[in-house]
């Protein structure tokens, strides 16, 4: 039985905390104490949509951390929650074991994810067009979700479509905010990065280039964008040989 841990999971881009359900359960089930969240503006806070920044964002986090009962956590990102655990990283340094990007974005000093990421110009239009439409949110397409974030499971695959039943608009201002980071970026918290080398969305070269921004060589898996939906217990595999003592 590996080493109990503590570990905390932040969701990505229009997703929630059911994204982690089948990671906190086979977490739980091996011994290790799991949460995730809503960040405020997804899943069940879908509704907080006006309470959605990169600010509140990080604090959702904190709070999860600290109403755990957490003091020596691994706090995991994917995707857009990259930017989230740097933040966090800066308000709870104390409460952190480790820091894993999970086929995340990794910003530098004064970026905001929508200039500091991978996504290009054509892209970055394309999003403030759908946000304009949808009242400050995007809400992608159904085929164009499943090809960017779970083309490693058949459309009609049980977990592709309760994922996107699942899936909620995106609130853009996270996304346009700078976050400082400074902080961060002095922390010397030990950092892992995670890279999907069959990801739509953060593609594995881009990937490479936020683990060397990190310092770190990338650990990868042969998946797209959600392993934690396609790939769990192979995901749960690194979680723990990484985070052996």
């Amino acid at each position: 039985m590996p080493t109990s841990r503590e570990f905390v999971l932040v969701h990505g881009m229009s997703h929630g905390a059911w994204c982690w359900d089948e990671v906190v359960t086979r977490l739980r089930r091996d011994g290790h104490r799991a949460v995730a969240m809503d960040l405020p503006g997804h899943g069940r806070r879908a509704a907080e949509r006006g309470r959605a920044s990169l600010e509140g964002y990080a604090q959702a986090v904190v709070g999860a951390t600290v109403d755990a009962g957490f003091s020596h956590a691994i706090v995991v990102g994917h995707s857009m929650g990259g930017m989230v655990i740097q933040r966090a990283a800066e308000l709870m340094p104390a409460r952190i074991a480790h820091l894993v990007f999970l086929a995340a974005v990794v910003l530098p000093r004064g970026a905001s994810l929508l200039e500091g990421s991978h996504i290009a110009l054509p892209g970055r239009a394309l999003m403030r067009g759908l946000a304009a439409a949808g009242g400050g949110a995007v809400q992608y397409p159904a085929a164009f979700a499943w090809a960017r974030w779970m083309s490693d499971l058949a459309p009609g695959d049980a977990r592709v479509t309760a994922a996107l039943a699942r899936l909620t608009p995106q609130p853009l201002r996270p996304l346009v905010e700078r976050g400082d980071y400074a902080r961060f970026w002095a922390l010397d918290i030990p950092r892992t990065y995670i890279r999907c080398l069959r990801d739509a969305a953060v593609v594995p070269d881009r990937a490479a280039e936020y683990a060397a921004r990190l310092g770190v060589a990338p650990i990868d898996m042969d998946c797209a964008h959600g392993p934690m939906l396609s790939e769990p217990e192979a995901l749960i595999a690194i979680f723990e040989k990484m985070t052996a003592v």
